[in-house]
């Protein structure tokens, strides 16, 4: 197996390219040497096929070979409330090796925590980078921090979330559009207040994931493996 790689900038055949910082430090991990081909992905649905051409003590030089294209799943997005630290990291990696489009992250009424800062920013998105390497996928989620469930309510496409009420639908049986953007939205770990209960009602569907209660971390997770089964993404 080809060793990936990641890089923020545009991809395309026949033009050189510079490897620095962590993806750098991974190279020198994996005693790749010059002459070696790597694999490179932005994010944004591009394979690239790189030979190492050069390397130097904190950057390597690389000339693009070839590039393919994936054309982008149904947008699937994740609505979830701030929850705990390590417990919302793990959400994250998993998400995204499920292949979420974004994930969509604010603070509920009862949320623990009221936010989160830049350096933990900069940590989940070197999670959905590794996570993206991983998996295999092409597109990397983009992660959006947002102040309320109010706001994070005004997306155009249907609105489900995790709901325990008895008479609520199974998510497993619910038709979905093929081509319907869908944002799926889980609560913190006391779940959801009333007023949200009754905003989400009034915007959305809610549905049943699990025959048991299932914790703030696991419900996203569970939500986003129906989804994929339905292959909505």
């Amino acid at each position: 197996m080809i060793d990936r790689f990641f890089l923020d900038t545009p991809l395309a055949a026949e033009q050189d390219a510079l490897l620095d910082d962590a993806e750098f430090r991974h190279l020198k991990v994996m005693r790749i040497s010059v002459g070696e081909e790597i694999e490179l992905v932005n994010g944004e649905g591009i394979l690239a096929t790189a030979r190492v051409v050069a390397i130097e003590k904190q950057k390597a030089h690389l000339h693009i070979l070839s590039c393919t294209t994936k054309p982008r799943p149904t947008p699937l997005s994740l609505a979830i409330a701030l929850i705990r630290p390590n417990r919302l990291e793990w959400v994250i990696e998993k998400a995204t090796e499920l292949g979420v489009h974004s994930l969509i992250l604010y603070r509920a009424d009862q949320s623990e925590k009221e936010g989160l800062s830049p350096n933990q920013q900069e940590r989940l998105r070197h999670l959905t980078i590794s996570a993206l390497k991983q998996s295999g996928s092409l597109y990397l989620p983009r992660i959006e921090l947002l102040p309320s469930l109010d706001i994070a309510l005004q997306k155009n496409g249907r609105i489900l979330f995790g709901d325990t009420a008895p008479d609520a639908p199974w998510l497993s049986t619910l038709n979905c559009k093929p081509t319907e953007p869908i944002f799926f939205f889980t609560g913190p770990e006391k779940g959801f207040s009333e007023r949200e209960h009754q905003l989400l009602l009034e915007k959305g569907t809610g549905v049943k994931l699990n025959a048991n209660i299932l914790r703030a971390e696991t419900a996203p997770i569970a939500a986003l493996s129906i989804l994929s089964c339905k292959e909505i993404v």
